[in-house]
């Protein structure tokens, strides 16, 4: 049996390139299955009715809101060649989330060898928390392909020292991950870390300096909008302070996908050995380690424990929380990158019973948070809803309807399954020109009362956890109701003028 398995590791090891592109294939149909079904919700309809817009207004309203814009220019693209179904969005980021896997394992094999790189591919492609966002029709998955793809330029910069060239991709890649999403600041943060651990002497002569100050160059055009996103509260209020309980939600929904309310005593056993093994072996594996290796080891603590202490840090008393857990998915692959690494390592210097258990251990995590996955889908932890938009919209003939989003968020979030209708909002505050409703300012479809109705149906969708904004006059009767997880919709007929 033994040689059985070590002619295959053999074959899979001379084949390397086969072995990554089956690899990534896979993962892009995973991500695909997972995807499936999955409605469109808030976050990515806003995507979707930004990259529809004329390139000029694009810009423009992503300056008045929270991301950058280079995501949604590659939407844009993308939608306009493909198409603007859910299969050719989702395909987007799926093939940027896959591609991503297949990066890592080229770092992998850089930083240590091909067949310690073949040995992590399990730990890259049956990532629950990487899957979810795989599929997210947002800027995750292009923000983990360029945090992985400069992670490997830096790489390759540092071994070919006599090659501009490397550096000046690595610039690029640092302007083109803060021009997609501004969190990809910690992957550098991480990276600086690290050459400042390993590459600090004769700091200004240091190519990685110049680099960095390359990349600053090229954000500079846009630091006004920055600076302006900032100061006119673009960011939206759902945000964490990364305290003791929050933290260990993230390591629950990362490893299993199940926020830690929800967490079996069994389950939380398991996080708690996995993550305890972990530093066990890669202390272990330190002593032992050539000083190569103990560099490349430390790029990837760099890279697992820099951003989430960065968030730790900013977290504090004196700062407003901003954390949502979705802002680590461009990190979460080097996470479980860094338990797969530990269970190499601790078998190749000798601690092999200790290296199978954790393998047990976090190969059943990661099979139950993908499984998870499946059941919970895009199920949003901040709001505690399912959405459920599509059913909605399949109960509804709105041919001869007008459909009343009850507030700007209930519109952009039902948006794209209800194109073609007529759909109107209404909103208590007066609009304005920045924030996640800055596309909806100055809007023909607002509303401000039910007196301007005229329609002799109208249907009224609103969520059934929070008071109703829009109230429908006498004129119109109720005549049914129909509620899908936390979203429902209400037909009125009207019965006098």
């Amino acid at each position: 049996m033994k040689k059985i398995a070590h002619k295959v590791i053999n074959v899979l090891v001379s084949q390397w390139w086969a072995t990554v592109f089956i690899t990534v294939l896979a993962s892009f149909v995973i991500i695909l299955f997972l995807g499936k079904g999955q409605d469109v919700w808030f976050d990515e309809g806003y995507s979707i009715i930004l990259a529809k817009k004329p390139l000029t207004e694009l810009l423009q309203l992503t300056g008045v809101d929270a991301h950058p814009p280079l995501f949604y220019v590659l939407l844009k693209a993308w939608g306009s060649m493909f198409g603007w179904s859910e299969l050719s969005l989702r395909g987007m980021s799926a093939v940027l989330s896959a591609a991503t896997v297949g990066v890592i394992a080229v770092l992998l094999r850089q930083l240590f060898s091909t067949r310690i790189a073949l040995y992590m591919l399990p730990f890259i492609m049956l990532a629950p928390f990487w899957l979810r966002y795989g599929y997210e029709i947002r800027m995750y998955a292009l923000a983990g392909l360029i945090g992985a793809l400069g992670t490997l330029l830096l790489v390759a910069a540092l071994k070919n020292k006599k090659e501009k060239k490397w550096w000046i991709f690595y610039a690029l890649s640092v302007a083109a991950g803060m021009y997609t999403l501004y969190m990809t600041a910690v992957l550098w943060l991480a990276h600086f870390v690290w050459l400042l651990i390993y590459h600090r002497q004769k700091f200004w002569s240091q190519r990685w300096v110049w680099s960095y100050a390359a990349a600053a160059v090229l954000i500079l055009p846009y630091i006004p909008t920055i600076i302006f996103q900032l100061t006119h509260s673009a960011l939206p209020g759902v945000g964490w302070t990364l305290n003791l309980t929050h933290m260990w939600s993230v390591v629950s929904i990362i490893l299993t996908y199940t926020p830690e309310w929800s967490v079996s005593s069994w389950t939380a056993a398991g996080i708690m050995l996995v993550a305890l093994l972990t530093l066990y072996l890669i202390d272990r594996a330190r002593r032992e380690m050539s000083s190569e290796g103990k560099k490349s080891l430390s790029l990837l603590l760099c890279l697992a424990i820099v951003p989430i202490s960065f968030f730790i840090i900013v977290s504090l008393p004196m700062s407003s929380p901003f954390f949502v857990p979705r802002y680590l998915a461009h990190v979460s692959l080097f996470i479980y990158t860094l338990i797969g690494i530990a269970i190499v390592l601790g078998w190749t210097y000798g601690y092999r019973k200790v290296a199978l258990v954790l393998l047990a251990v976090a190969l059943s995590l990661l099979s139950w948070g993908i499984y998870q996955l499946s059941q919970a889908g895009n199920f949003n932890f901040e709001r505690m809803q399912k959405p459920q938009t599509l059913n909605i919209r399949q109960s509804i003939d709105c041919s001869s309807a007008v459909i009343i989003a009850d507030d700007p968020y209930t519109f952009i979030n039902d948006n794209y399954y209800f194109e073609g209708c007529n759909v109107l909002f209404y909103t208590k505050e007066p609009l304005k020109l920045q924030g996640g409703y800055a596309p909806l300012f100055g809007s023909k479809n607002e509303i401000k009362s039910s007196g301007e109705l005229t329609s002799n149906e109208v249907v009224h969708i609103y969520w059934n956890y929070q008071p109703k904004s829009f109230n429908i006059d006498s004129r119109y009767q109720l005549v049914s109701t129909v509620t899908y997880d936390k979203q429902v919709a209400d037909t009125y007929q009207l019965i006098s003028e």
